[in-house]
């Protein structure tokens, strides 16, 4: 440069992206994500906090932006109707990259649950409320969301087993399956609407041979999650005549959410006298 002249500072007209670190909160979120699946902002703010705080939702946000911009994690666009202000907001999800950071690659979102997303957060919702419940109650709480298997004879929603860690090995776990069903009871077929033909697929399943090779046991119980106490009362009565077992357990979304380890539960058996809860033999 010659003597005399100054230098020119060239400025990029491209903003400075800021400097992406692995912190505690990112990788708590991934984690989340790896256990739950599916998560809205609100969702997170629960989990971390235990009750809503704007600090601690702003922060969450900046966390999900960082993570969504750098690829790690997902999120699908819906109306959410589960809160008391509905709005469309997104929910969260693992992809391929932030399930290989936390060593899960199961809990890559599958590409079948991506149209559906207000039914993976009804499932989420679940999860969460029967975790808290089981924590408080000292029990082991196991959970899988199994991807669609067109090999396999039942395609539950999700399966859980409940484990009491005071029972003897072998004698302490109660297996569950759950199916979250908002729609109406329609979809009829030879005089059966389609919720009806589902959960017959498990009264022949129950108790077989081929259940233990799918699933590594013989008995459970099927958890069916509708709309409100009509819908209730009435799949338990419509499944009376021809599947009156113990086996199919009936609540509803307000139900669980207000206590999930109370007696929220009826079976088409006996629904019009008695409930049933996880602690019931």
């Amino acid at each position: 440069m010659m003597r005399g002249m100054t230098k020119r500072t060239i400025r990029s007209h491209h903003p400075v992206q800021p400097l992406f670190r692995w912190t505690t909160a990112k990788r708590s979120a991934l984690e989340l994500l790896s256990e739950y699946y599916v998560l809205r902002v609100a969702d997170f703010v629960t989990l971390i906090k235990g009750h809503e705080d704007e600090p601690t939702r702003r922060s969450i946000q900046n966390t999900l932006k960082s993570l969504y911009d750098k690829q790690y994690i997902g999120r699908l666009r819906f109306f959410d109707d589960l809160t008391d202000n509905p709005t469309v907001i997104y929910a969260y999800y693992l992809n391929d990259s932030g399930a290989a950071i936390v060593e899960d690659p199961h809990a890559a979102f599958s590409a079948e649950s991506k149209i559906i997303p207000r039914h993976e957060i009804e499932i989420t919702q679940f999860h969460i409320y029967l975790k808290r419940w089981a924590e408080k109650e000292s029990l082991v709480l196991h959970w899988h969301q199994p991807k669609i298997d067109h090999k396999k004879t039942i395609n539950p929603d999700a399966y859980f087993g409940i484990e009491d860690p005071k029972k003897p090995t072998g004698h302490n776990i109660l297996h569950y399956f759950l199916e979250i069903e908002r729609a109406k009871i329609g979809n009829y077929k030879s005089g059966e609407p389609s919720i009806i033909r589902k959960l017959a697929k498990y009264y022949d399943f129950y108790d077989t041979g081929e259940c233990e090779k799918e699933w590594g046991f013989r008995k459970f119980r099927i958890i069916t999650v509708v709309r409100n106490a009509d819908k209730q009362y009435n799949l338990c009565k419509l499944m009376s005549d021809k599947f009156s077992h113990r086996m199919f357990w009936m609540t509803t979304e307000p139900l669980f959410k207000d206590n999930i380890g109370g007696q929220v539960f009826r079976t088409p058996k006996d629904f019009s006298k008695s409930g049933y809860s996880f602690l019931s033999q």
